[in-house]
C-alpha cells in the first residue's frame, strides 16, 4: 500500500493533482481547499489513503495524519464514500467538524454535496462517541493553557502539537507569558 508521497505537482484537475515522484506520476484526489493552495511545479507531500475496488485504484492525499484519520472515520460510516468524505473535509477544519458532530449539528454536514439528511444524521450518531473522547481532552484544558495553545497556533504550530506539549508540561500557576515561554522550551526540546 502507498502511505506517503512527496513530489512536484505536474498537473491539476478539478478534483485531483498529478504528483510527480521519481519520474512516476500519481493521481492524488485532494480537497478543493488543498487544490486551491497548490500550484504547478510546487513541491508537496501527502499522507495517502489507497482506495481499491474492482474498477478503481484511487489515491487520496492529506496534509497530516489527523486529517487522514478523520477521513478514515468518515468512510467507516455506511453510505459515505471517499469522495463524499473528501467533500466533508473541505467544509471546515477537523476540530470544527468534530464539534459539529458531537453537538449533533447534522445540518452543517448536509451542506456537502452527496450528503443528505439521513446520511448526515448517521454520521452524527456513529461518530459522536468516537469524537467525544478527542474533544474532552481538548476542553479539559485550563483557560491559561487554552490561551497558550492559541498563542502557539498563531506562531505557526499545529493545534495538535500545542495540545501534546501542554499534556507534557506540569501544571502550574504561572502567568500566561511564562507558560508560553515554557511551552516553547518544550517544543524546542523535541
Amino acid at each position: 500500500m502507498i502511505a506517503y508521497l512527496k513530489g512536484k505537482i505536474l498537473q491539476k484537475t478539478p478534483r485531483s493533482a498529478i504528483l510527480l515522484v521519481a519520474d512516476v506520476g500519481y493521481e492524488v484526489f485532494l480537497t478543493n481547499k488543498e487544490l486551491e493552495q497548490t500550484s504547478i511545479n510546487q513541491e508537496r507531500e501527502y499522507f495517502i489513503f489507497s482506495y481499491i475496488k474492482e474498477e478503481a485504484f484511487d489515491l487520496y492525499g492529506f496534509k497530516d495524519m489527523e486529517e487522514l484519520d478523520f477521513f478514515k472515520k468518515l468512510i467507516s460510516v455506511s453510505g459515505v464514500g471517499p469522495k463524499s468524505a473528501l467533500n466533508v473535509l473541505a467544509l471546515a477544519e477537523p476540530d470544527e467538524l468534530k464539534r459539529a458532530i458531537t453537538s449533533g449539528d447534522a445540518a452543517m454536514l448536509q451542506q456537502v454535496s452527496g450528503i443528505g439528511k439521513k446520511t448526515a444524521e448517521r454520521l452524527v450518531v456513529e461518530l459522536k462517541e468516537k469524537f467525544i473522547s478527542d474533544l474532552s481532552e481538548y476542553t479539559m484544558v485550563s483557560s491559561v493553557d487554552q490561551q497558550v495553545s492559541d498563542a502557539l497556533v498563531s506562531l505557526g504550530y499545529k493545534e495538535i502539537e500545542a495540545r501534546e506539549v501542554l499534556k507534557l508540561m506540569p501544571t502550574s500557576e504561572e502567568g500566561l507569558a511564562e507558560r508560553i515561554k515554557e511551552a516553547l522550551r518544550y517544543i524546542n526540546k523535541k
